[in-house]
C-alpha cells in the first residue's frame, strides 16, 4: 500500500511538470544586466606650486625674516628709540632658532641715525652699519633681506615691507658690493624689528647683539652719493649706469676711460665695468 502511495505521488509531480507549473522555461528570465554608466571624472588643472624661495640663511632665520611662529605677535606700530637706547638694553640669556624675546623682538622700532658702511652678504642680506649722531663710537647694525630670493622672507607676510624698505636703501647708495664694505656718508630713517644676534665678530655689531632686522623702512634724511653730473650736449647717459653719466658705446670704454669709481652697475651692461657681477662698476 505504501509503495502505491509513492507511486501515484510521483504521477502527479510529473503531471505538473507537464502542465509547465515549475518548467524551467516557465521561470521569469532575468533581465539583461545594464553597463555601467562611464563616471566622468572633472579635471583639474595642478596649481602651481608655491614660492618659498632660496635657503640662504640658517642661525635664528625665521626670526630674522618674520617668518617665526610669533611675527604675528609683533606691534608694528614703531616705537621711537635710538642707537644708543637699543645699546643699552640688557642681552639676552639665550637665543631661541624660532621664537621672539619679549619685548624686544615684539616690537617695531624707529631710529635716526648716521649711515657708516654697507655689504652685501653670504646670506643675501643688505648689512648696513649705523651710528649714534652724538657718538661715533657707538654702532649697531641693521638689516636688510633680500625678499625675491630668500626663503622665509619671500613667503612673509611683510615680504613687501623688506623690498621696498631694501630698494630705498640701494636708491640712495647704489647697489651694495658682495667682496668689501662699502663707505657711506649721510643721516637716514630707519624702522626695523628688535633683534637680538649672536655675537661673533660683525662688523659694527653692538655689545648686545641688538640689530634691526629686518628693516621694513628706509628714508635718506640727508646725504648720499652725488648727483649724477650733466650730460654734454648731444651726449645720452646710458641707462645701465644710473648713478653717473656714461654714454653708450662706441666706443667701448674701459675704468681708466672715465673719472668714476663705485657707481651703480645695472645689465647688460654694454661696457663690462662690473667684471665680477657684484652690481658695483669700477671698484679697483
Amino acid at each position: 500500500m505504501r509503495i502505491l502511495v509513492g507511486w501515484l505521488a510521483a504521477l502527479l509531480l510529473l503531471a505538473a511538470f507537464a502542465c509547465g507549473n515549475g518548467s524551467p522555461s516557465s521561470m521569469p528570465a532575468a533581465s539583461p544586466a545594464s553597463s555601467p554608466t562611464a563616471s566622468i571624472v572633472p579635471t583639474v588643472t595642478p596649481s602651481a606650486a608655491p614660492v618659498t624661495g632660496a635657503q640662504c640663511g640658517v642661525e635664528r632665520w625665521p626670526v630674522k625674516t618674520l617668518s617665526d611662529q610669533d611675527a604675528a605677535l609683533v606691534n608694528f606700530t614703531p616705537a621711537a628709540s635710538s642707537v644708543a637706547a637699543l645699546r643699552s638694553l640688557a642681552a639676552p640669556a639665550a637665543l631661541p632658532q624660532s621664537s621672539r624675546i619679549a619685548p624686544t623682538e615684539l616690537t617695531a622700532f624707529t631710529v635716526t641715525a648716521q649711515v657708516v658702511e654697507m655689504k652685501l652678504e653670504e646670506d643675501r642680506d643688505i648689512h648696513l652699519v649705523i651710528v649714534e649722531p652724538s657718538d661715533p663710537t657707538a654702532t649697531m647694525i641693521t638689516e636688510f633681506p633680500d625678499a625675491d630670493q630668500c626663503s622665509g622672507a619671500v613667503a612673509s607676510a611683510h615680504a613687501q615691507d623688506m623690498r621696498t624698505a631694501r630698494a630705498a636703501l640701494v636708491a640712495a647708495f647704489g647697489q651694495p658690493s658682495s667682496s668689501q664694505f662699502t663707505n657711506l656718508t649721510g643721516t637716514a630713517t630707519l624702522t626695523g624689528v628688535g633683534f637680538f644676534d649672536f655675537l661673533h665678530g660683525q662688523t659694527g655689531v653692538a655689545p648686545n647683539g641688538i640689530e634691526l632686522h629686518p628693516v621694513i623702512g628706509f628714508t635718506l634724511v640727508s646725504g648720499g652719493p652725488p648727483p649724477p653730473p650733466p650730460s654734454s650736449p648731444g651726449t645720452s647717459c646710458d641707462p645701465a649706469y644710473p648713478t653717473v653719466c656714461i654714454p653708450s658705446p662706441p666706443p667701448d670704454l674701459d675704468c681708466k676711460d672715465i673719472p668714476f669709481r663705485r657707481f651703480t652697475v645695472l645689465p647688460p651692461d654694454p661696457h663690462r665695468f662690473d667684471g665680477d657681477h657684484d652690481g658695483i662698476g669700477c671698484e679697483g
